[in-house]
């Protein structure tokens, strides 16, 4: 490896992302990964039958898709495309149904039923103002937002455990829809903060759905890193 103005170490999303942003200032910048591909948590792989693909870690990638980062990239131009199912989101119950989160917040709400509006109070703030909540979510934390007036609403409810924040509904479908969703803290449901995982993640799903890339989650860092290699980078 010759010299080079930055060295990122790990080819995953986060590092790929850090890699272009420093390419696209200008500046001439190489990759270092330990393993046999890139992509850390969006790798792909046939696992059990030759031609069959298996996500090993991340799957399903609302803010991938709802990225202020990744959706001002070219990635389309090299080879990502997203696939947005009807139903985002299902939690079976016990009594063989089971609870829906439809992209669209309207038709989640009239399948919500008795728990409909508690479900539109708690997310269609967010879904309304989600360009500027991601825009200032998804960046450092230790600066002054951008979007102050967008942030407002989050306040105190994302301070909550999501089992506190769960009891606005009533419903088994509602609570289990949240809870499931919320579990992606992995944390317990008695933390603080963990309502912001159930919130930030709903409200992404519903402003812009709960894809799959083509092909698998490898898709996206193989689009990353082609468009890295475009900018010059290693």
């Amino acid at each position: 490896m010759g010299q080079v103005d930055a060295v990122v170490v790990g080819a995953g999303p986060n590092g790929l992302a850090a890699a272009i942003a420093i390419a696209r200032e200008g500046f001439s910048v190489t990759v270092l990964e330990a393993e046999d591909v890139i992509g850390g948590g969006t790798r792909t792989e046939e696992l059990t039958v030759p031609g069959v693909l298996h996500d090993i870690c991340s799957a399903i990638h609302p803010l991938g898709v709802g990225s202020p980062f990744l959706s001002e990239l070219p990635l389309d131009e090299h080879g990502l495309a997203w696939a947005h199912p009807e139903i985002g989101v299902a939690h079976p119950l016990d009594d063989g149904s089971a609870g829906v989160v439809m992209h669209s917040l309207d038709e989640t709400v009239r399948l919500l039923g008795e728990d409909g509006d508690a479900w539109r109070r708690s997310f269609a703030w967010g879904v309304e103002r989600f360009a500027p909540l991601m825009d200032d979510l998804l960046r450092p934390l230790l600066r002054i937002p951008r979007h102050p007036l967008a942030l407002a609403p989050v306040g105190l409810q994302a301070l909550l455990p999501a089992s506190v924040m769960a009891k606005r509904f009533r419903t088994e479908a509602g609570r289990a829809l949240f809870g499931g969703i919320a579990a992606h803290a992995i944390l317990p449901f008695e933390a603080p903060l963990t309502a912001a995982f159930g919130m930030m993640l709903t409200i992404a799903g519903h402003a812009a759905g709960w894809p799959v890339a083509v092909g698998g989650s490898r898709a996206i860092t193989d689009a990353m890193a082609s468009y890295l290699r475009s900018l010059g980078g290693e």
